[in-house]
């Protein structure tokens, strides 16, 4: 699977301080992988410092995980916040 645009809502902010919310039932290991996000760079104006918080798994076993983006020369790479 990939990124689905029709399961990411954007909650408020403005780019490098979004604040999204993102379903998937993929895991997040494949959430979090470099490129993920990318058509979201475009779609969704995504941008370094945005948050965002990934429902993974639903269905089986969701888990809430909180994503800081990187994008760089199109490429976002979402890291979980520590």
């Amino acid at each position: 699977m990939s990124f689905d645009s029709t399961t990411m809502r954007l909650m408020g902010g403005v780019p490098g301080q979004q604040h999204f919310l993102y379903r998937t039932a993929e895991a997040i290991g494949a959430v979090g992988a470099s490129g993920y996000f990318n058509n979201a760079v475009e779609e969704y104006n995504l941008a370094s410092g945005d948050i965002v918080l990934a429902v993974s798994g639903f269905g089986v076993l969701a888990v809430l995980d909180a994503l800081v983006v990187t994008v760089s020369g199109g490429n976002a790479t979402a890291s979980p916040l520590a």
